[in-house]
């Protein structure tokens, strides 16, 4: 074989081997890795997904509306699937009356402050010779508060309170004499005197 001839085929293999290299080079660097695609497609997702909004405000829980330690029920609300001691401990007498209780009595050795459940505003303040002194409270999501038998009060209607705020403290009522110095509550939810018990520590 001529020498020209030859000297063409390396020449030839030489150029086809750095155009290979060239290109291979090329290809490398525009096409990543799965790895780098994985990585680009993490960052890219995170970049552009939705982000939920975190609320931090915690809904208000109903609190008890005393914090002496003391306390106790003495007279329980009526309900109808309670049991029968319960439901016996349920029950007012008042001149030659039955009536089932639609509230809780908490009573005391000694007088103990009362407090609002929940945040609100003082809708009425009365002096009652037979229940005693009462305040009722309007909260949120038609919620109303009653205290009685209470005395020492230290709102007016119209004030706004904060939960946990002093409002009185326990007195006595003609119509449960028998349970000296204590606090009659109720808790209305839409209208209906409902068990506050079922209520404490629950967001209305």
């Amino acid at each position: 074989m001529k020498k020209y001839i030859i000297y063409s085929l390396y020449g030839f293999c030489l150029i086809l081997m750095i155009a290979v290299v060239v290109t291979y080079n090329n290809v490398s660097k525009d096409a990543p890795t799965a790895e780098i695609l994985t990585d680009y497609d993490y960052v890219y997702d995170i970049l552009n997904s939705t982000v939920k909004e975190v609320n931090n405000e915690s809904q208000i829980t109903v609190i008890k509306p005393y914090i002496n330690k003391d306390v106790k029920i003495v007279k329980n609300y009526y309900d109808y699937k309670s049991e029968e001691k319960e439901q016996q401990n349920s029950i007012m007498y008042y001149d030659g009356t039955y009536m089932q209780s639609t509230g809780i009595s908490y009573g005391a050795k000694d007088s103990f402050e009362v407090v609002s459940v929940l945040p609100g505003e003082v809708t009425e303040v009365l002096e009652d010779k037979l229940v005693g002194n009462s305040i009722t409270i309007k909260h949120d999501d038609n919620t109303y508060s009653v205290y009685q038998s209470i005395k020492d009060i230290k709102v007016s209607k119209g004030d706004k309170v904060s939960q946990g705020d002093v409002l009185a403290t326990t007195g006595t009522s003609n119509i449960s004499q028998e349970l000296n110095n204590h606090l009659y509550f109720e808790l209305i939810v839409n209208g209906k005197c409902v068990n506050p018990e079922e209520y404490y520590d629950s967001a209305l």
